[in-house]
C-alpha cells in the first residue's frame, strides 16, 4: 500500500521534496493550510457517519444487536489504528499533497463499492452460515475496513504536511486530531439525526463518496498533480454515481414492493402478496400480516392470543399496546368493545402511520397513537389499564432489553387495574438449546406477577418442546388460580364480534402448557443484567 501511494506522486519534483526534508519544513502555507484543516475535518465526520450507516447496512441480515456494534466498533478501531502507524510513515517518506489527494480518491472509491456489494455479501455470508455473533464482525471486516483504514491515513498526513518546526509539532498535532474528533461529532449528530431519517443508506455512502472526491478537488490538492490525477477523480466520481445500489431484500414471485423507507428505527417495507395477503417487514423480518379481504384478520395467529385476555376479564375498558406493528391487536379490541379506550405505544411514528395508512387500524378517537419508547411512555402515564399487551420487537425479531427486565415488569403491574391482564409475546422454544428467552422471560414474570399461564402456539399438534414457535405469557395479579377447564368455561360468554371463533379459542386453550417447564434454576432478567439479545431463539 505504501509503495503504491507514493508511485502516485511521481509527477511531484524530488527536488521540492528533498528540500522539504532538509529543512524539516514544507510547502504548505496560507489557504493551504487551511484547506488541509478541512480535509481533516471532513474526514472525521466522514469516518463517524461510515459507522453509523454501517448499522443499518447490516442489520437487515444480522439484527440491531451488541454483535453488530461490537463488531463495527473494533473494526473501525483497527482500521484506524493501522491507517495511523501507516499513514505516519508514509508521510515521512512522502509529504505529499498529491498522496493525501490520492488517498481521499481511494476512500471515495471504497465508500461507492459498499452500496454495490454491501447486501449481496451479507447475503451470501447468511448462506454460508455465518451467524448473528460472526457475520457481522466478517461482513464489517470486508465492507468497512478499507475505507476506514485510509481515512485513518489523513490525520497524520496532515500533521505532517503542517508541521513547520520540531517546536510545533505538539501544538499541530493536537489542533488537528481535535479537528477531527469536531468533525466525527458532526458526522455522527448530522447521520443520526438528519440523513437516516431522510436519506435512504444507499445515497448516504454515495453521498459520502462524493464528498471524498470533491473535496481534494475544491481545496486545490490536485492542482499541481499531472491530469491523470483529475481524470481519476472525475471516473470515481461518475462511476460511484451511476453504480446501482443493491437491494436490502430481494422480492419473490408474486410479490409486490408498496412501500419502502428507512426511519430512524427500522428499514420498513410493506410487501403485498398478489390480492390476498399484506405484509410489513423490519428490514427482512415479517413483523406483522393480514389478509386483504374484510375484516383483514391477520394471518400471524399469535395475535389471536390477545383475546385470551377476555376470558379472564370480560369487561376490558382500557387497553394499552406496547408495540403496533400493523395495529392488528387494537383493531380487534376495538371491535370486541367500540367504548373502549386503546393506547398504542410505539417508539417509530412511522410504524404507527403504516398501522392506519396500510393495515386498517382505525383511525378512531377512541384508539390513541403515541410515538414514545414503551418504558418512558409511563413517566407521563399513570392511569390503571385492565389490559395491557407487550409486542414488542426490534431489528431481528429481538425483544428490547430495557421491556424484558424484572424493574420494567413491576411498573407494568403498578399500572395495572386490581383485576388486569398482562400479554407479552415472545419467540421461543420451550426446552432445550433455543429455550433461553423463555426461560428467563418467565422466570421474571414470576418474580412479579402471582400466576403466568403459558400458550405456545401449536403444542397440541406438534409437542417438540425444543422447537422454537410463538409462546403467549398472560399474567395476573388475581389471588384466585385459573385452570383450563375455567378457560373453556369462560368461551360461551365471549362475544365474538371479529374473526375470532370459540372454536379458535378452545384451539387456543389446547395450547395451554400446564405444567410449564421448570426454570427455577433460571436468573430473572434486571435492568443490570439482561443478555437477552444473545439468546438464541432460531
Amino acid at each position: 500500500m505504501i509503495t503504491l501511494l507514493a508511485s502516485l506522486d511521481a509527477g511531484r519534483p524530488s527536488k521540492q521534496s528533498g528540500m522539504a526534508k532538509k529543512k524539516g519544513t514544507n510547502d504548505v502555507q496560507g489557504e493551504g493550510l487551511l484547506g488541509l484543516k478541512i480535509v481533516v475535518l471532513t474526514a472525521g465526520a466522514v469516518l463517524m457517519s461510515l459507522e453509523i450507516v454501517g448499522s443499518r447496512l447490516l442489520a437487515p441480515h444480522f439484527g440491531n444487536s451488541v454483535y453488530v456494534w461490537g463488531s463495527l466498533i473494533s473494526v473501525f478501531l483497527v482500521a484506524l489504528s493501522l491507517g495511523y502507524w501507516i499513514g505516519g510513515h508514509l508521510a515521512d517518506r512522502k509529504p505529499s499533497l498529491g498522496i493525501l489527494s490520492t488517498v481521499c480518491i481511494a476512500v471515495a472509491a471504497c465508500i461507492f463499492v459498499i452500496p454495490w456489494i454491501g447486501h449481496p455479501l451479507c447475503r451470501a455470508l447468511l448462506s454460508a452460515g455465518f451467524g448473528e455473533q460472526s457475520g457481522p464482525l466478517v461482513a464489517a471486516s470486508l465492507l468497512f475496513l478499507p475505507a476506514s483504514f485510509l481515512l485513518g491515513m489523513v490525520s497524520p498526513f496532515s500533521v505532517r504536511l503542517t508541521t513547520k518546526n520540531v517546536q510545533s509539532v505538539g501544538r499541530t498535532a493536537g489542533s488537528l486530531y481535535a479537528l477531527s474528533t469536531i468533525g466525527s461529532i458532526i458526522g455522527t449528530l448530522g447521520t443520526t439525526f438528519i440523513l437516516i431519517p431522510f436519506v435512504g443508506v444507499s445515497w448516504i455512502l454515495k453521498c459520502l463518496g462524493i464528498v471524498m472526491v470533491v473535496l481534494p478537488a475544491a481545496l486545490g490538492l490536485v492542482r499541481k498533480q499531472k491530469g491523470g490525477s483529475v481524470i481519476a477523480l472525475l471516473m470515481v466520481g461518475l462511476i460511484g454515481v451511476l453504480v446501482h445500489a443493491s437491494p436490502s431484500f430481494i422480492l419473490g414471485m408474486g410479490k409486490t414492493l408498496i412501500l419502502d423507507e428507512d426511519t430512524p428505527y427500522h428499514h420498513l417495507s410493506v410487501v403485498d402478496v398478489g390480492d390476498q395477503e399484506r405484509l410489513l417487514q423490519f428490514d427482512r423480518f415479517v413483523e406483522s400480516s393480514i389478509l386483504l379481504q374484510p375484516p383483514y384478520a391477520g394471518t400471524g395467529e399469535y395475535t389471536n392470543y390477545f383475546h385470551i385476555a377476555f376470558l379472564l376479564r370480560p369487561d376490558i375498558k382500557r387497553t394499552l399496546f406496547v408495540g403496533a406493528g400493523g395495529g392488528i391487536g387494537p383493531r380487534s379490541f376495538l371491535e370486541m368493545n367500540p367504548d373502549m379506550e386503546i393506547d398504542v405505544v410505539d417508539i417509530d411514528q412511522r410504524v404507527l402511520d403504516i398501522a392506519e395508512n396500510y393495515f386498517f387500524m382505525p383511525k378512531s378517537p377512541k384508539i390513541h397513537p403515541v410515538a414514545a419508547d414503551g418504558r418512558m411512555f409511563f413517566l407521563h402515564q399513570t392511569e390503571p389499564y385492565d389490559c395491557m399487551v407487550l409486542d414488542a420487537f426490534t431489528v431481528g425479531g429481538k425483544i428490547p432489553f430495557h421491556l424484558a427486565t424484572r424493574e420494567y415488569f413491576e411498573l407494568i403491574r403498578s399500572r395495572m387495574a386490581p383485576n388486569g391482564v398482562f400479554v407479552m409475546n415472545i419467540v421461543s422454544a420451550l426446552t432445550g438449546p433455543k429455550s433461553g428467552i423463555y426461560s428467563a422471560v418467565s422466570r421474571t414474570l414470576q418474580d412479579v406477577f402471582p400466576h403466568v399461564f403459558v400458550f405456545a402456539h401449536g403444542i397440541s399438534q406438534d409437542q417438540n418442546r425444543k422447537q422454537s414457535r410463538s409462546i403467549v405469557l398472560v399474567a395476573t395479579i388475581q389471588g384466585r388460580d385459573v385452570r383450563r377447564n375455567d378457560f373453556l368455561s369462560a368461551i360461551p360468554a365471549y362475544p365474538a364480534r371479529t374473526s375470532i371463533t370459540h372454536a379458535m379459542l378452545r384451539g387456543m386453550i389446547a395450547n395451554l402448557v400446564d405444567p410449564p417447564p421448570d426454570n427455577s434454576g433460571t436468573a430473572p432478567l434486571t435492568d443490570d443484567l439482561a443478555p437477552i439479545e444473545m439468546m438464541s431463539s432460531d
